[in-house]
């Protein structure tokens, strides 16, 4: 399996409750898919002018391939979501720095000071797709990765990092442990 077949795999089945965009450009480069689910609810007495709370949250999904004939050199916009360094570790070290530089201040806060005011909690998931297993040292790794932050003592809530890679030429998924939950339906379109 290609990580392009995956790709279409997974985001068939993530189409029901997320927004897909395919060759999604952000932070200076393109990325094989994006993935935006959101859902808001809220509690009010009468009408809903009479408001008793209401929360929202989402989840932000950033696909990264690396194809097995990946040129270290090539230029990233010819083969989108393809890391130019082709190494899975460097797709790994990019992805944590895509969450914390990228994803958290613009998807989570909107390049504000703190999320709007009902948010309750934001899934930032970086998704490597890797023709390529990768190492025991990047799998060690993908285990240990955590981000959280937490906004006003939580009273605005938090956003949550999470790393996924899928290992094609063994049919694994490695998650990180805020991820363990979401392991088993990336297992399941291998």
């Amino acid at each position: 399996m290609t990580s392009g077949d995956y790709l279409d795999k997974i985001l068939d089945r993530m189409t029901s409750t997320h927004n897909i965009t395919r060759n999604f450009t952000a932070d200076g480069r393109t990325f094989a898919a994006y993935a935006l689910y959101e859902s808001s609810s809220e509690k009010y007495v009468l009408s809903r002018k009479a408001n008793l709370w209401k929360v929202s949250e989402s989840e932000h999904v950033l696909f990264m391939t690396l194809p097995e004939d990946a040129d270290p050199g090539a230029d990233p916009g010819t083969n989108p979501g393809a890391n130019p360094g082709a190494d899975p570790e460097a797709l790994f070290e990019e992805a944590g720095r895509l969450i914390s530089d990228y994803m958290e201040p613009v998807l989570s806060r909107g390049n504000e000071k703190y999320p709007p005011k009902d948010h309750m909690r934001t899934f930032l998931t970086a998704v490597l797709v890797l023709e390529r297993s990768p190492s025991p040292e990047l799998v060690k790794k993908v285990r240990k990765f955590r981000f959280d932050r937490s906004y006003l003592f939580s009273l605005r809530g938090f956003s949550q990092g999470r790393v996924i890679v899928v290992d094609l030429p063994h049919k694994k998924v490695y998650t990180s442990p805020a991820a363990k939950d979401v392991a088993g339906f990336f297992r399941q379109a291998l």
